[in-house]
Protein backbone atom coordinates (compact mmCIF):
# COMPACT_ATOMS: atom_id res chain seq x y z
CA UNK A 1 0.00 0.00 0.00
CA UNK A 2 1.14 3.58 -0.97
CA UNK A 3 0.14 6.25 1.20
CA UNK A 4 -0.63 9.86 -0.21
CA UNK A 5 2.32 12.35 -0.43
CA UNK A 6 1.06 14.54 2.32
CA UNK A 7 0.17 11.60 4.60
CA UNK A 8 2.34 13.40 7.14
CA UNK A 9 1.04 17.25 6.71
CA UNK A 10 -0.68 17.26 10.08
CA UNK A 11 1.86 16.19 11.80
CA UNK A 12 4.45 18.47 11.02
CA UNK A 13 8.66 17.79 12.71
CA UNK A 14 9.25 19.26 16.18
CA UNK A 15 12.83 19.93 17.12
CA UNK A 16 14.42 18.96 19.51
CA UNK A 17 14.65 22.17 20.88
CA UNK A 18 11.37 23.35 20.92
CA UNK A 19 10.65 19.38 22.67
CA UNK A 20 13.08 20.44 25.75
CA UNK A 21 11.39 23.51 26.01
CA UNK A 22 7.80 21.61 26.42
CA UNK A 23 9.39 19.24 28.69
CA UNK A 24 11.32 21.92 30.65
CA UNK A 25 8.00 23.42 30.96
CA UNK A 26 6.20 20.11 32.48
CA UNK A 27 8.94 19.40 34.71
CA UNK A 28 7.46 22.60 36.66
CA UNK A 29 10.97 23.68 37.91
CA UNK A 30 13.11 20.40 38.15
CA UNK A 31 15.92 20.18 36.57
CA UNK A 32 16.16 17.92 33.08
CA UNK A 33 19.52 16.50 34.52
CA UNK A 34 18.09 14.76 37.05
CA UNK A 35 16.35 12.32 34.99
CA UNK A 36 19.81 11.18 32.87
CA UNK A 37 21.55 8.05 34.08
CA UNK A 38 24.78 7.91 35.00
CA UNK A 39 25.78 4.52 33.68
CA UNK A 40 29.14 4.85 34.53
CA UNK A 41 32.08 7.53 35.13
CA UNK A 42 32.20 8.00 31.30
CA UNK A 43 29.09 7.36 30.20
CA UNK A 44 25.74 9.29 31.20
CA UNK A 45 22.56 8.19 29.54
CA UNK A 46 20.12 10.76 27.95
CA UNK A 47 16.34 10.52 28.95
CA UNK A 48 15.20 12.08 25.51
CA UNK A 49 16.43 11.26 22.32
CA UNK A 50 15.90 12.77 19.27
CA UNK A 51 16.25 12.61 15.52
CA UNK A 52 18.44 16.04 15.84
CA UNK A 53 21.01 13.77 17.78
CA UNK A 54 21.82 11.76 14.64
CA UNK A 55 23.22 13.77 10.97
CA UNK A 56 21.75 10.44 9.40
CA UNK A 57 18.98 8.19 10.20
CA UNK A 58 20.87 5.03 11.21
CA UNK A 59 20.00 1.67 9.12
CA UNK A 60 18.82 -1.17 10.39
CA UNK A 61 21.80 -3.42 10.97
CA UNK A 62 20.54 -6.23 9.02
CA UNK A 63 17.91 -6.52 6.13
CA UNK A 64 17.21 -10.28 7.28
CA UNK A 65 14.58 -11.45 10.31
CA UNK A 66 16.59 -12.23 13.44
CA UNK A 67 15.76 -15.69 13.62
CA UNK A 68 17.07 -17.52 16.62
CA UNK A 69 17.25 -21.05 18.18
CA UNK A 70 15.33 -21.88 20.96
CA UNK A 71 18.06 -23.91 23.40
CA UNK A 72 17.92 -25.71 26.29
CA UNK A 73 20.66 -26.83 28.86
CA UNK A 74 20.92 -30.86 29.76
CA UNK A 75 23.01 -30.84 32.67
CA UNK A 76 22.25 -34.39 34.20
CA UNK A 77 25.33 -36.07 34.70
CA UNK A 78 23.69 -39.79 34.39
CA UNK A 79 23.24 -39.69 30.32
CA UNK A 80 19.76 -42.03 30.76
CA UNK A 81 17.99 -39.23 32.90
CA UNK A 82 19.78 -36.40 30.58
CA UNK A 83 17.90 -38.44 27.59
CA UNK A 84 14.60 -38.01 28.67
CA UNK A 85 14.97 -34.47 29.76
CA UNK A 86 16.22 -34.04 26.23
CA UNK A 87 13.06 -36.13 24.67
CA UNK A 88 10.48 -34.03 26.94
CA UNK A 89 12.49 -30.88 25.81
CA UNK A 90 11.75 -31.69 21.97
CA UNK A 91 8.99 -33.03 22.43
CA UNK A 92 7.34 -29.76 23.66
CA UNK A 93 9.91 -27.38 20.92
CA UNK A 94 12.95 -26.94 21.65
CA UNK A 95 14.92 -26.65 18.77
CA UNK A 96 18.17 -26.95 19.93
CA UNK A 97 20.26 -29.14 22.91
CA UNK A 98 23.07 -28.29 24.74
CA UNK A 99 24.76 -30.92 26.77
CA UNK A 100 27.14 -31.07 29.36
CA UNK A 101 29.26 -34.09 28.98
CA UNK A 102 31.56 -35.79 31.23
CA UNK A 103 32.63 -38.57 28.99
CA UNK A 104 32.40 -38.52 25.31
CA UNK A 105 31.17 -42.91 25.87
CA UNK A 106 28.02 -41.36 27.37
CA UNK A 107 26.95 -39.70 23.37
CA UNK A 108 24.96 -42.43 22.38
CA UNK A 109 22.98 -42.85 25.16
CA UNK A 110 22.85 -38.90 25.46
CA UNK A 111 21.01 -38.80 21.94
CA UNK A 112 19.20 -41.74 21.94
CA UNK A 113 16.21 -41.86 19.95
CA UNK A 114 17.48 -37.71 18.66
CA UNK A 115 16.74 -37.26 15.51
CA UNK A 116 20.17 -35.41 15.00
CA UNK A 117 20.17 -34.37 11.91
CA UNK A 118 17.13 -32.26 12.48
CA UNK A 119 17.99 -29.64 15.39
CA UNK A 120 21.15 -28.17 16.63
CA UNK A 121 23.10 -29.91 19.14
CA UNK A 122 25.44 -28.56 21.46
CA UNK A 123 28.36 -29.61 23.64
CA UNK A 124 30.61 -28.75 27.18
CA UNK A 125 31.90 -30.22 29.68
CA UNK A 126 35.33 -32.13 30.68
CA UNK A 127 34.66 -34.51 27.52
CA UNK A 128 34.72 -31.36 25.28
CA UNK A 129 38.19 -29.68 27.28
CA UNK A 130 39.85 -32.60 26.84
CA UNK A 131 39.13 -33.71 23.14
CA UNK A 132 36.98 -31.52 21.17
CA UNK A 133 37.64 -33.69 17.94
CA UNK A 134 36.99 -36.48 19.64
CA UNK A 135 33.79 -35.23 20.93
CA UNK A 136 33.09 -34.62 17.04
CA UNK A 137 34.19 -37.74 15.77
CA UNK A 138 31.95 -39.76 18.97
CA UNK A 139 29.15 -37.91 16.88
CA UNK A 140 29.91 -38.58 13.75
CA UNK A 141 30.35 -42.18 14.36
CA UNK A 142 26.77 -41.94 15.28
CA UNK A 143 25.44 -40.34 12.39
CA UNK A 144 27.15 -42.93 10.39
CA UNK A 145 25.24 -45.59 12.02
CA UNK A 146 22.14 -43.94 11.59
CA UNK A 147 23.15 -43.64 8.09
CA UNK A 148 22.70 -39.57 8.42
CA UNK A 149 25.62 -37.59 5.91
CA UNK A 150 28.01 -35.84 8.86
CA UNK A 151 27.60 -32.76 7.11
CA UNK A 152 23.99 -32.30 7.49
CA UNK A 153 24.82 -32.07 11.12
CA UNK A 154 25.03 -28.81 13.25
CA UNK A 155 26.09 -27.14 16.47
CA UNK A 156 28.75 -25.71 18.36
CA UNK A 157 31.33 -26.73 20.44
CA UNK A 158 32.04 -24.81 23.76
CA UNK A 159 35.42 -25.14 23.44
CA UNK A 160 37.43 -21.93 24.87
CA UNK A 161 41.56 -22.61 24.99
CA UNK A 162 42.58 -19.57 25.85
CA UNK A 163 40.42 -19.53 28.94
CA UNK A 164 42.18 -22.16 30.41
CA UNK A 165 45.59 -21.78 32.71
CA UNK A 166 47.16 -24.85 30.45
CA UNK A 167 49.47 -24.02 27.21
CA UNK A 168 47.41 -23.85 23.92
CA UNK A 169 48.15 -26.14 21.65
CA UNK A 170 47.89 -24.33 18.43
CA UNK A 171 49.09 -27.01 15.61
CA UNK A 172 45.85 -29.65 17.38
CA UNK A 173 43.65 -26.17 17.04
CA UNK A 174 44.57 -26.15 13.32
CA UNK A 175 43.90 -29.86 13.33
CA UNK A 176 40.61 -29.57 14.80
CA UNK A 177 39.86 -26.91 12.56
CA UNK A 178 40.56 -28.52 9.37
CA UNK A 179 38.80 -31.61 10.33
CA UNK A 180 35.64 -29.73 11.08
CA UNK A 181 35.64 -27.66 7.91
CA UNK A 182 36.00 -31.23 5.57
CA UNK A 183 33.60 -33.10 8.14
CA UNK A 184 31.28 -31.05 10.48
CA UNK A 185 31.00 -27.79 8.18
CA UNK A 186 28.05 -27.11 10.57
CA UNK A 187 29.63 -26.58 13.70
CA UNK A 188 31.66 -23.50 15.42
CA UNK A 189 34.41 -25.18 17.45
CA UNK A 190 35.67 -22.15 19.41
CA UNK A 191 33.50 -20.82 22.15
CA UNK A 192 34.51 -17.33 23.84
CA UNK A 193 32.96 -17.65 27.19
CA UNK A 194 31.68 -14.21 28.03
CA UNK A 195 28.76 -15.42 30.86
CA UNK A 196 31.86 -14.85 33.22
CA UNK A 197 32.66 -11.13 32.13
CA UNK A 198 29.15 -10.06 32.75
CA UNK A 199 29.04 -6.89 35.41
CA UNK A 200 25.37 -5.73 35.31
CA UNK A 201 24.50 -2.18 33.85
CA UNK A 202 27.56 -0.32 35.57
CA UNK A 203 29.89 -2.45 33.49
CA UNK A 204 28.48 -2.35 30.07
CA UNK A 205 31.17 -1.55 28.52
CA UNK A 206 33.95 -2.97 30.65
CA UNK A 207 32.35 -6.19 29.36
CA UNK A 208 31.95 -5.34 25.57
CA UNK A 209 35.93 -4.34 25.76
CA UNK A 210 36.72 -7.62 27.61
CA UNK A 211 34.37 -9.80 24.72
CA UNK A 212 36.86 -7.93 21.81
CA UNK A 213 39.64 -8.04 23.69
CA UNK A 214 38.95 -12.56 23.50
CA UNK A 215 37.79 -12.26 20.25
CA UNK A 216 40.66 -10.55 19.24
CA UNK A 217 43.40 -12.48 21.22
CA UNK A 218 41.94 -15.68 19.21
CA UNK A 219 42.73 -13.69 16.07
CA UNK A 220 46.37 -12.81 17.56
CA UNK A 221 47.95 -15.70 18.55
CA UNK A 222 46.20 -17.87 16.05
CA UNK A 223 47.89 -15.53 13.24
CA UNK A 224 50.97 -15.78 15.09
CA UNK A 225 50.73 -19.65 14.89
CA UNK A 226 50.59 -19.54 11.27
CA UNK A 227 46.45 -20.08 11.42
CA UNK A 228 44.34 -17.89 8.90
CA UNK A 229 42.66 -15.45 11.36
CA UNK A 230 39.70 -15.45 8.61
CA UNK A 231 39.37 -18.92 9.71
CA UNK A 232 39.56 -18.59 13.33
CA UNK A 233 36.66 -15.81 13.12
CA UNK A 234 34.18 -17.97 10.94
CA UNK A 235 34.52 -20.76 13.84
CA UNK A 236 33.67 -18.44 16.84
CA UNK A 237 30.80 -18.03 18.28
CA UNK A 238 30.38 -15.67 21.88
CA UNK A 239 28.56 -16.56 24.62
CA UNK A 240 27.15 -13.88 26.80
CA UNK A 241 24.63 -13.41 29.42
CA UNK A 242 21.71 -10.60 29.51
CA UNK A 243 20.22 -8.67 32.80
CA UNK A 244 17.60 -7.43 33.92
CA UNK A 245 17.73 -3.92 32.54
CA UNK A 246 15.99 -4.12 29.55
CA UNK A 247 16.74 -1.26 27.06
CA UNK A 248 20.73 -1.46 28.07
CA UNK A 249 20.95 -5.46 27.37
CA UNK A 250 19.10 -4.46 24.06
CA UNK A 251 21.97 -1.93 23.31
CA UNK A 252 24.61 -3.99 24.58
CA UNK A 253 23.69 -7.11 22.13
CA UNK A 254 23.58 -4.53 19.35
CA UNK A 255 26.66 -2.40 20.26
CA UNK A 256 28.64 -5.54 20.31
CA UNK A 257 27.86 -6.76 17.09
CA UNK A 258 29.16 -3.44 15.18
CA UNK A 259 32.04 -3.64 17.54
CA UNK A 260 33.15 -7.00 15.99
CA UNK A 261 32.30 -6.25 12.65
CA UNK A 262 34.58 -3.11 13.19
CA UNK A 263 37.51 -5.55 14.98
CA UNK A 264 37.01 -7.88 11.93
CA UNK A 265 37.36 -4.77 9.08
CA UNK A 266 40.67 -3.74 11.11
CA UNK A 267 42.36 -7.18 10.40
CA UNK A 268 40.69 -6.88 7.09
CA UNK A 269 38.57 -9.78 7.39
CA UNK A 270 35.51 -10.92 5.36
CA UNK A 271 32.71 -8.98 7.74
CA UNK A 272 29.53 -11.21 9.30
CA UNK A 273 28.28 -10.28 12.76
CA UNK A 274 29.12 -12.45 16.18
CA UNK A 275 27.44 -16.45 16.30
CA UNK A 276 25.71 -15.03 19.91
CA UNK A 277 24.73 -17.80 22.49
CA UNK A 278 22.84 -15.67 24.55
CA UNK A 279 21.52 -16.65 28.44
CA UNK A 280 20.17 -15.15 31.38
CA UNK A 281 22.83 -13.80 34.16
CA UNK A 282 21.68 -16.07 37.61
CA UNK A 283 22.32 -12.76 39.72
CA UNK A 284 19.28 -11.31 37.74
CA UNK A 285 16.48 -13.71 39.48
CA UNK A 286 15.46 -13.96 43.58
CA UNK A 287 13.43 -16.15 45.60
CA UNK A 288 10.66 -14.62 44.43
CA UNK A 289 9.38 -17.28 41.66
CA UNK A 290 7.30 -15.51 39.58
CA UNK A 291 8.24 -12.44 39.65
CA UNK A 292 11.41 -14.54 37.89
CA UNK A 293 8.80 -15.74 35.54
CA UNK A 294 8.06 -12.22 34.71
CA UNK A 295 11.41 -11.17 34.34
CA UNK A 296 12.37 -14.06 32.01
CA UNK A 297 10.34 -12.82 29.46
CA UNK A 298 11.63 -9.66 29.34
CA UNK A 299 14.87 -10.33 29.09
CA UNK A 300 13.99 -13.18 26.74
CA UNK A 301 12.88 -9.81 24.90
CA UNK A 302 16.04 -8.00 25.47
CA UNK A 303 18.29 -11.32 24.17
CA UNK A 304 15.76 -11.35 20.71
CA UNK A 305 15.69 -7.67 20.16
CA UNK A 306 19.41 -7.42 20.68
CA UNK A 307 19.83 -10.02 17.92
CA UNK A 308 20.90 -13.45 19.76
CA UNK A 309 21.41 -16.44 17.24
CA UNK A 310 20.40 -18.70 19.95
CA UNK A 311 18.88 -18.32 23.46
CA UNK A 312 18.34 -20.18 26.81
CA UNK A 313 16.18 -18.82 28.76
CA UNK A 314 16.65 -19.99 32.51
CA UNK A 315 13.91 -21.44 34.59
CA UNK A 316 12.11 -19.12 37.17
CA UNK A 317 12.79 -21.48 39.89
CA UNK A 318 16.71 -22.47 38.16
CA UNK A 319 19.04 -22.91 41.87
CA UNK A 320 15.74 -22.42 43.68
CA UNK A 321 13.91 -25.73 43.23
CA UNK A 322 13.38 -26.32 47.08
CA UNK A 323 11.51 -23.02 46.67
CA UNK A 324 8.84 -24.44 43.70
CA UNK A 325 5.11 -25.27 44.71
CA UNK A 326 5.73 -27.43 40.97
CA UNK A 327 7.37 -29.88 39.74
CA UNK A 328 10.94 -28.94 37.42
CA UNK A 329 9.35 -30.10 34.72
CA UNK A 330 6.73 -27.16 34.78
CA UNK A 331 9.28 -24.76 35.41
CA UNK A 332 11.15 -25.90 32.38
CA UNK A 333 8.47 -25.97 29.69
CA UNK A 334 7.59 -22.29 30.68
CA UNK A 335 11.02 -21.09 29.99
CA UNK A 336 10.18 -22.51 26.30
CA UNK A 337 6.72 -20.82 26.12
CA UNK A 338 8.29 -17.36 26.54
CA UNK A 339 10.33 -18.25 23.67
CA UNK A 340 7.01 -19.87 21.63
CA UNK A 341 5.41 -16.68 22.25
CA UNK A 342 8.17 -14.36 21.09
CA UNK A 343 8.50 -16.44 18.07
CA UNK A 344 5.29 -17.99 17.03
CA UNK A 345 2.66 -15.51 18.42
CA UNK A 346 4.34 -12.31 18.41
CA UNK A 347 6.01 -12.89 15.04
CA UNK A 348 9.71 -11.41 16.43
CA UNK A 349 11.64 -14.36 14.18
CA UNK A 350 9.59 -12.15 10.95
CA UNK A 351 11.17 -8.80 11.82
CA UNK A 352 13.99 -7.04 10.20
CA UNK A 353 16.28 -5.50 13.35
CA UNK A 354 12.97 -4.82 15.04
CA UNK A 355 14.52 -1.59 17.13
CA UNK A 356 15.96 0.13 14.41
CA UNK A 357 14.63 3.58 14.03
CA UNK A 358 14.55 3.41 17.98
CA UNK A 359 15.93 7.19 18.93
CA UNK A 360 16.73 6.50 22.18
CA UNK A 361 17.97 2.73 21.50
CA UNK A 362 19.95 4.18 18.41
CA UNK A 363 21.73 6.73 20.73
CA UNK A 364 22.57 4.01 23.42
CA UNK A 365 23.47 1.63 20.80
CA UNK A 366 25.99 4.46 19.58
CA UNK A 367 27.53 5.55 23.01
CA UNK A 368 28.17 1.70 24.49
CA UNK A 369 30.03 1.50 21.70
CA UNK A 370 32.00 4.43 20.52
CA UNK A 371 32.99 4.10 24.70
CA UNK A 372 34.08 0.30 24.11
CA UNK A 373 35.81 0.84 21.15
CA UNK A 374 38.18 4.16 22.67
CA UNK A 375 38.67 1.92 25.24
CA UNK A 376 39.55 -1.16 23.31
CA UNK A 377 42.19 1.02 20.62
CA UNK A 378 43.61 2.73 23.98
CA UNK A 379 44.99 -0.81 25.37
Amino acid sequence: MSLPADFFADFPPVSKGEWLERIAKDLRGKALDDLYWQLSDDLRIDPFAHPDDQAEPPLPLTEEAQVWAINEDIEQADPQAANRLALEALAFGAESLHFSVVERAHLPALLDRIYIDYIQLHFSGPAVEGGPAAVLEALGQIADHQGIDRQRLSGALYYDPLATSTATDWRYIGDLFAYARDAFPGYLTLNVDGNREYRGPAGAVDELVRLLQRGNEYLRQGAEHGLDPATLAAQMQFSVCVGKSYYLEIARLRAFRLLWLNTLKAWNLPLAYPVLDVRFAPQAYTDELYTNMIRATTMAMSAVLGGANRLTVLPYDAGRETLAQYPQSFSRRIARNIQHLLKLESGFAELTDPVAGSYFLEKLTAQLAINAWKAFTST
